[in-house]
C-alpha cells in the first residue's frame, strides 16, 4: 500500500514539475507554446530519456484520465462565448480539425509502429 502511494505522488510530482517549468519556460523565454503544452513536451521529453519513470505517471495520470470528460466542461462552456465566430468560420474550422485529426493520427501510428518493432526486435533478442 504504502509503495503504490509513493509511486502515485512520485508521478504526481513529476507531471506538475514538469506543468509548472513548462509554464514557465513559456512566460519567460516568450515561446509561443502554452505552458501546458510545453510541460507536456517536457514530461515526454522525460519518458523518452527515462522511460523507467512511465509507471509512476501512468499511476498519477489515470484517476486524471478517467474523469477525462469533466476536465473539458470549462472549454465547451466556453465556446459559447464565441459562438458567432465560430458559425461564421464554420467550414474552416472543421476542415482544420479533420486534417489535424488525420496528420497526428499518421503520426501517431507511425511512432506506435515504430515503437512496437523496437519492442519485438528487443524481445527476440532476449529469447536467444
Amino acid at each position: 500500500m504504502i509503495a503504490g502511494m509513493q509511486r502515485w505522488i512520485f508521478g504526481a510530482i513529476l507531471v506538475l514539475v514538469c506543468f509548472y517549468v513548462g509554464t514557465w519556460l513559456s512566460l519567460s523565454v516568450g515561446l509561443p507554446l502554452p505552458g501546458a503544452l510545453t510541460g507536456l513536451l517536457i514530461l515526454l521529453a522525460i519518458l523518452f530519456i527515462a522511460p523507467s519513470a512511465e509507471p509512476y505517471v501512468a499511476r498519477a495520470a489515470s484517476p486524471l484520465l478517467s474523469h477525462m470528460s469533466v476536465l473539458f466542461v470549462p472549454a465547451v462552456l466556453g465556446v459559447t462565448t464565441y459562438w458567432t465566430e465560430i458559425a461564421q468560420n464554420g467550414w474552416a474550422i472543421g476542415i482544420a480539425i479533420i486534417i489535424t485529426t488525420c496528420i497526428s493520427l499518421g503520426i501517431s501510428a507511425k511512432i506506435a509502429e515504430k515503437l512496437l518493432a523496437a519492442r519485438h526486435s528487443s524481445q527476440g533478442q532476449n529469447d536467444d
